[in-house]
């Protein structure tokens, strides 16, 4: 989906970037369908282990706390999280408020500034409107 520095990293690092968007789809207490389609996709894009997955997709009924799955973790790695969580928040068309508050946090873990946090969900939204105009092209 991105070429990016998440396919260098360990399979702890790939398992709390997982268990945090699960996190994210859980924070509203709402699953929906592409919340998990889309965490589906990532985790594949990551070439996590079925066998991992399966335990991640218990995460959905009860997920790792945030603050436990951010220790230690490089700012780098934080900022990919930041970016596709922002992804799996907006899916199901708004932001929760408590889906926010998981992003300001995953955010100051990785020292963004709230002006960037800001861009990245005015970029995400972005996205989504650039990925829903094809139908008007074809």
């Amino acid at each position: 989906m991105f070429p990016d520095g998440l396919g260098h990293r360990t399979p702890q690092e790939l398992r709390r970037y997982a268990d945090i968007l699960v996190y994210i789809a859980a924070a509203d207490g709402e699953l929906v369908r592409e919340e998990i389609a889309v965490i589906e996709a990532m985790m594949g894009r990551c070439m996590i282990h079925p066998e991992v997955r399966v335990d991640i997709r218990s995460g959905f009924e009860h997920p790792v706390p945030l603050e436990q799955s951010l220790v230690d973790l490089d700012p780098e790695l934080i900022r990919f999280i930041l970016r596709d969580a922002a992804f799996v928040a907006a899916i199901d068309g708004s932001y929760d408020p408590k889906e926010i508050r998981a992003l300001k946090a995953i955010a100051k873990a990785g020292g963004v500034s709230k002006d960037v946090l800001s861009s990245l969900l005015d970029w995400v939204g972005a996205g989504w409107n650039w990925y829903q105009d094809f139908s008007e092209i074809l």
